[in-house]
């Protein structure tokens, strides 16, 4: 049953990137120029909107936010972060919106992105132990820190409690509606 349910939320995710338009990277691409933000505001409400859901849905009950798991902070992430961005722009597709991709003729593309997340995954895995053993991950080793609490397992940066995904997300979503669609370059202005 669970495969079942992966497979029917997966599909209706694919299909949310390909309407949304992150499955085309000439829209992902415009998107990191600044030139066209619309997909930017469709992911900073989506964040938004869901952080606000998550917020009601541990209110009433229905979902113990304490049961998340927090990706220890520390150098190897930022590094990874990194690099995850620059291939991000590089090709103008990730491993999450690709598989939408192949659907709309950038099969080739979709491919490349991941095999290269597969082949990076890999050499990762091979080299941990170097990794480890030279210090990456106990460097800026801040823990399983959060933003706010969302439970008692992890501290956090500001004491608001759980009530922060309700922030969050309220000022994700007006950030959302407040830009516009499209920003002007000096170049256009004069």
């Amino acid at each position: 049953m669970k495969i079942i349910l992966a497979i029917v939320l997966g599909s209706l995710f694919g299909f949310a990137l390909y309407f949304a338009g992150a499955s085309n990277s000439k829209k992902l691409l415009s998107m990191l120029r600044l030139e066209d933000i619309s997909l930017m505001k469709i992911i900073l409400f989506a964040i938004g909107f869901s952080s606000v859901l998550l917020f009601f849905a541990n209110f009433i009950g229905i979902f113990d936010i304490s049961h998340l798991s927090v990706k220890a902070s520390n150098v190897g992430v930022i590094l990874g972060g990194l690099i995850f961005g620059l291939g991000f722009g590089a090709v103008g597709t990730c491993p999450g919106t690709c598989v939408a991709a192949s659907s709309s003729g950038d099969l080739k593309k979709a491919i490349a992105a991941v095999l290269g997340g597969l082949a990076g995954a890999f050499a990762f895995s091979m080299t941990y132990g170097m990794w480890k053993n030279i210090g990456l991950f106990s460097a800026m080793d801040l823990g399983k820190l959060t933003l706010f609490n969302i439970s008692e397992k992890y501290p956090s940066v500001v004491n608001i409690g759980f009530s922060g995904l309700l922030i969050t997300g309220i000022i994700f979503m007006a950030a959302a509606l407040l830009l516009p669609q499209r920003i002007r370059r000096e170049s256009e202005i004069f």
